[in-house]
């Protein structure tokens, strides 16, 4: 696929992630699983972008905006993760203290949830905010977006992504644990990404099995998550006075 190709297609791909974000904030089902997409949808845009950015097509102004929306979302999201976590825990591993568990969570997260729109109601802050990100956005230059310039970016990731692996088997840092999921996690968006853009990029880079390579870093991704939101969890039980069968309950979380 020539390069000009590839940048419209680009373009277009971008366009459809600033539209996803909108509508996941603009959610009236359910604002929880708005945000989670909303969050999922930040991800996947600041991915691309970390293909695309390059001396000629600066993105870094566009990308720390997107990284500022996520983190006012970060609180919200993991409030409602700790819910379904605990729920998930109840299901596979049933024990009366859950309940109280549960209810506090519930509580926390709702709490949360009514500062957040007392701030930003409807979120229309924050869509404006990606309103104006995708206005950056369309004015970029993709026809200068080159095959070269995306081999690189990737190889970039993988490194990097290496590099973290090995880091965090060294370390008992969660911190970084949790950056080797997040270096995970963009490269197996990116391929995702190269693969929609043009197949034979991945194949070039991941061989015959790049779709395979995807789908595992998929797992390993959310192999780590769930270590994450365990942890999380832990540390929420830790901090609930007078919870019976804390002990029990903590060590279900392991």
């Amino acid at each position: 696929m020539p390069s000009t190709v590839i940048g419209a297609a680009a373009r277009q791909l971008v366009q459809e992630e600033c539209l996803a974000i909108a509508n996941a904030l603009a959610s009236r089902s359910d604002i929880h699983v708005g945000v989670h997409s909303a969050r999922k949808a930040i991800r996947r845009l600041r991915a691309v972008l970390a293909l695309f950015a390059t001396d000629e097509q600066p993105l870094q102004r566009t990308d720390r905006a997107l990284q500022r929306l996520g983190r006012g979302l970060s609180a919200l999201r993991d409030a409602h993760v700790l819910v379904e976590t605990a729920q998930s825990l109840q299901a596979d591993a049933p024990s009366p203290g859950w309940a109280s568990v549960i209810t506090h969570l519930r509580a926390r997260r709702d709490r949360l949830l009514q500062r957040a729109r007392a701030q930003d109601p409807g979120f229309q802050k924050k869509r404006r905010a990606v309103q104006r990100v995708g206005l950056e956005l369309d004015a970029q230059r993709w026809e200068r977006v080159r095959k070269g310039d995306l081999r690189r970016a990737l190889a970039r990731s993988q490194r990097r992504a290496k590099k973290a692996a090995a880091r965090a088997r060294d370390s008992d840092d969660p911190e970084a644990l949790h950056d080797w999921r997040r270096r995970v996690r963009r490269l197996r968006m990116q391929l995702e990404v190269m693969a929609r853009l043009d197949g034979g990029l991945v194949q070039d880079h991941a061989g015959s099995d790049g779709g395979k390579h995807a789908k595992g870093l998929r797992r390993l991704s959310d192999a780590l998550g769930r270590e994450q939101d365990l942890r999380l969890l832990r540390n929420q039980i830790r901090a609930m006075p007078g919870l019976q069968d804390k002990a029990q309950l903590m060590a279900l979380t392991r």
